[in-house]
C-alpha cells in the first residue's frame, strides 16, 4: 500500500486580501444580525401596562340571579256570604289595621226586620209547643192508667157481656142435660130435645162472639194507649226542636257579620269594596308586612343547583345600597309552562326572607342571587388569570420583583368553585399579597412586566 499527498497551489497575494475582506464582511454582517436579534428579543420580555390582582383570601359564591317579586307570607283573604249591600267602607290600600278593627259595614236594614219576626215565631211556636207536650203527657197517664187497671169503657162492656153469655151457657147446658135425661127415659119427644139444642147452640155462638169482642176491645184499649204514647213522645221531641232557636241564632250571627273586620295585623293590600253594592267574592286582603318572602321563576338548567336552604341575596330598586337576606324554601316539584310559545320552562321558587331592609315593600321587583355553593376564606383569581386549565389544575402567573422591576413566574395551582368571572385557586406557592397577572396571554416565565397603575 502506498501512501498519496496532494498539495495545494499557493494563493497568490491578491487572493488573500480577497479572502480577508470577505471574512472581515461576514463578521460584520454577523455582529448586526446577533445585535438586532438582540433588540428583538429585548423587545418581546418587556410587557408594560399589566392588570395585575393583588392575592388575598374571601369568600367565593357560585350563584343563580333571577328576579322575583316581595310578597307576605302571611296573607288573608277577607270575604263575606251574606249579600246585603255595603253601607260603609272603613279601610283603604295601603291602611293598616289590627285584628278586630272595622273594614266595611253591610245595609242590614232588611235583616233587623227578619230578626224581629224571627223572634215572634220562636216565642209563639215555645208556647204552642209547651201547650201541645202537657196534653199529650196527660192524655197517655190517663190512657195508661186505664189499660193497667181495665178500666177502659169498651173493655168493662165486653167483660160485662161475656159473663152475661157465660152465665146464660151454663144454664143451657144444664136444662139441656135435664132435657136430654128426660128424651133417654121416654119422657120428652124428639122435637122438644132439638129445640132445647138449638138454645144451646144459641148460647155457645153468644159466648164465643162475647169473647171474641173482649179481644178486640182488649187490642182497641192497647192501641189507644200506644197512640197516647206516641203523641206523647212526638211532643217531647218538638219541645225539643231547636230549629227555631238556630234559625233566630243564625239571624242574629248575620247581623254581627255584617260588620266586616280585620282577621289579623297587617296592611291592606286588596280593597274590592264599595258603597251600594254588594260583595261578591274577596272584599280585602290583609298581609303581614313584617313576615316577607320573595317568589322567582328559575330556568330548568338551573334547579340542578338550587335546593331548600340555600342563602340567598336579595336587591329592590329601592334598597339598592342594601342586601336583604333570604333562604331558599322550595323548589316547584312541578315546572310552568312558558306563555311566550317558546317551549321552555320554569320552576316557581319560594324564598323566605329573613332579614328585610325596612324599606322593602309588598309588590317591590327584587333582584336575587341565590347561592348555590359557596367557599369561604380561600383564595381566588379572575378567570382569565388561569392559563392552561384541565382537570382541575392550572397554571398562573405572578409578578415577582422589587423596585419596580417585576418577572413573570410561573405557579401551579389547583382550580375549586368556578364562578362568571372568578375561580378559586390554591397551592403551596400561594400567600397574601402575591401579585397574579390577570391576563398572562403572550407572557412567558422571566418576561418583565410594568404593571398598571391604580390596580388592586
Amino acid at each position: 500500500m502506498s501512501i498519496k499527498f496532494k498539495f495545494k497551489k499557493p494563493k497568490s497575494p491578491k487572493s488573500k486580501k480577497k479572502a480577508i475582506i470577505a471574512a472581515v464582511i461576514a463578521l460584520v454582517v454577523i455582529v448586526i444580525v446577533a445585535y438586532s436579534c438582540s433588540i428583538s428579543s429585548k423587545a418581546k420580555s418587556m410587557h408594560a401596562n399589566v392588570a395585575y390582582t393583588t392575592l388575598k383570601k374571601s369568600d367565593i359564591k357560585d350563584t343563580v340571579s333571577v328576579s322575583g317579586t316581595v310578597k307576605s307570607r302571611e296573607s288573608t283573604n277577607v270575604y263575606t256570604t251574606l249579600t246585603f249591600p255595603v253601607k260603609e267602607v272603613a279601610a283603604s290600600v295601603g291602611d293598616k289595621v289590627k285584628k278586630g278593627d272595622t273594614l266595611a259595614v253591610l245595609d242590614t236594614a232588611s235583616l233587623s226586620q227578619d230578626i224581629e219576626q224571627q223572634k215572634y215565631g220562636t216565642e209563639s211556636a215555645e208556647t204552642s209547643t209547651a201547650i201541645a207536650l202537657t196534653k199529650a203527657k196527660s192524655d197517655y197517664e190517663s190512657a195508661l192508667r186505664l189499660y193497667n187497671n181495665d178500666l177502659d169503657t169498651g173493655v168493662v162492656t165486653a167483660k160485662s157481656q161475656l159473663d152475661t153469655a157465660k152465665n146464660s151457657l151454663t144454664t143451657e147446658k144444664s136444662t139441656y142435660g135435664y132435657k136430654e135425661f128426660m128424651y133417654n127415659s121416654g119422657q120428652l119427644s124428639k122435637y122438644e130435645l132439638d129445640a132445647e139444642k138449638a138454645k144451646l147452640d144459641d148460647a155457645q155462638s153468644a159466648y164465643s162472639n162475647a169473647e171474641k169482642s173482649l179481644a178486640a176491645a182488649q187490642t182497641a184499649a192497647r192501641q189507644s194507649l200506644e197512640s197516647a204514647k206516641a203523641a206523647y213522645d212526638d211532643a217531647v221531641a218538638k219541645s225539643g226542636d231547636k230549629s227555631q232557636d238556630i234559625a233566630l241564632q243564625k239571624l242574629e250571627q248575620n247581623l254581627k257579620d255584617s260588620v266586616i273586620t280585620a282577621p289579623s295585623d297587617g296592611v291592606v293590600t286588596v280593597s274590592n269594596a264599595s258603597v251600594g253594592v254588594a260583595p261578591s267574592g274577596v272584599m280585602f286582603v290583609i298581609e303581614n308586612v313584617g313576615s316577607l318572602k320573595a317568589e322567582a321563576q328559575i330556568k330548568e338548567i338551573d334547579t340542578s343547583e338550587i335546593k331548600a336552604g340555600d342563602e340567598v341575596d336579595i336587591r329592590t330598586d329601592a334598597t339598592w345600597d342594601t342586601v336583604s337576606k333570604g333562604v331558599v324554601e322550595s323548589v316547584a316539584p312541578a315546572a310552568t309552562p312558558s306563555t311566550e310559545g317558546t317551549g321552555s320552562v320554569t320552576f316557581t321558587t319560594k324564598i323566605n326572607i329573613t332579614k328585610a331592609d325596612p324599606r322593602v315593600k309588598i309588590g317591590m321587583k327584587a333582584k336575587m342571587d341565590i347561592i348555590a355553593q359557596e367557599h369561604k376564606n380561600v383564595y381566588s383569581v379572575p378567570y382569565d388569570a388561569l392559563a392552561d386549565e384541565s382537570n382541575g389544575a392550572g397554571r398562573l402567573y405572578a409578578a415577582e420583583g422589587t423596585g419596580g422591576v417585576y418577572k413573570a413566574v410561573a405557579v401551579k395551582v389547583k382550580t375549586g368553585l368556578e364562578t362568571d368571572i372568578a375561580v378559586e385557586v390554591s397551592g403551596d406557592k400561594l400567600k397574601d399579597g402575591m401579585i397574579i397577572i390577570n391576563d398572562p396571554e403572550g407572557i412567558t416565565e422571566g418576561d418583565t412586566i410594568q404593571l398598571a397603575e391604580g390596580e388592586k
